[in-house]
């Protein structure tokens, strides 16, 4: 007979151990993932800076006295989602050989409370190394959205044929209009089909001012592709922060944004510029990079993992259909 309670400091212990085992289990297929993970004081440490996050609740699920599965999740509302209920990548796990289904069955409990509060979009950041919990979330009406991925330059292979004529460098201060001139390529390319994404003149004025201020930001390192003077492609990267993270591994770099110019397109500028910026990352002693992508943008799918990045991780969401609330067949 199982139970559910609500999340208390004094069940972390247990759910460290749930969560390092599960760290474990996936490093089994990405290695890269950090091992100090597979110890419990260390996810201990995650878990309770996990249940400090404001606005932060959970369910934990007993068998007797004993731990068996535990969800946290955080309330939020911004701009971008407006209200919806987040669950981190470490904040969902169950134990060992115990059903899969429990995963539904926590979300069915959890779930009840977010939509009687009015939040009817929950997004989730699964685990990609379980595929049971991957199944029972979309078998519960969840849906693939973004994917995470990492890769490792030190078995990376160069991809470029020679045939894209570019020439390479580095962005200056000097730059602030050139990149503005680029920042609409990634949004204007997501807004296409199959991905359908609304695209506003506001965010396209936002995302120009994000990249003309990229010109001054001394922690980012950004490359450009030219031909004939014309820029073809670039890449921005940023160092990515391991402390306290269960999937960064050390001496890691995040590939923030990256875009060819639509009208240069299947020519090997993607590849030639990708060469070229893992390599020189490899010079500055990075060992991972680390990107993500939109799942329904078919050129991103196809062109990281081709690369070699792994994908780690994959933020799934749901809408409930908001006339839960008051259509109730009378």
């Amino acid at each position: 007979m199982i139970r559910f309670v609500q999340f208390e400091e004094k069940y972390i212990p247990q759910m460290a151990e749930l969560l390092a085992s599960r760290q474990m289990k996936e490093r089994v297929r990405f290695e890269f993932l950090p091992e100090r993970y597979e110890n419990a004081e260390e996810t201990a440490k995650v878990l309770r800076e996990e249940a400090s996050k404001p606005f932060t609740a959970g369910i934990v699920t007993l068998r007797f006295d004993e731990v068996i599965g535990y969800l946290l999740y955080e309330f939020k509302q911004n701009a971008t989602r407006g209200r919806h209920v987040s669950v981190s990548y470490p904040s969902l796990a169950i134990k060992e050989g115990e059903q899969p289904r429990l995963v539904r069955l926590m979300y069915a409990e959890a779930g009840a409370e977010w939509v009687r509060n009015g939040y009817f979009e929950h997004v989730l950041f699964a685990p990609v190394g379980n595929d049971p919990i991957i199944l029972e979330l979309l078998e519960q009406s969840f849906r693939f959205d973004q994917r995470y991925a990492i890769l490792s330059l030190n078995s990376y292979v160069a991809k470029s044929d020679g045939t894209a004529r570019v020439n390479f460098r580095e962005v200056t201060k000097n730059d602030s209009s050139l990149l503005q001139k680029m920042a609409p390529w990634n949004s204007i390319h997501q807004a296409a089909a199959p991905s359908w994404s609304p695209l506003t003149k506001e965010s396209i004025d936002k995302v120009r001012k994000e990249y003309t201020a990229l010109a001054v930001d001394d922690e980012s390192t950004i490359w450009i592709a030219e031909q004939n003077s014309i820029p073809a492609a670039f890449h921005v990267y940023y160092p990515a922060n391991a402390e306290g993270s269960i999937v960064t591994p050390e001496n890691s770099a995040h590939l923030a944004a990256a875009s060819t110019n639509v009208e240069m397109r299947g020519k090997g500028i993607g590849k030639a510029i990708a060469d070229y910026c893992l390599g020189e990352m490899e010079e500055q002693g990075y060992k991972y990079i680390m990107a993500d992508w939109h799942t329904p943008n078919p050129l991103a799918s196809y062109f990281w993992p081709k690369l070699g990045f792994q994908s780690y991780m994959i933020r799934m969401v749901r809408k409930v259909d908001p006339r839960i609330s008051w259509a109730d067949g009378i």
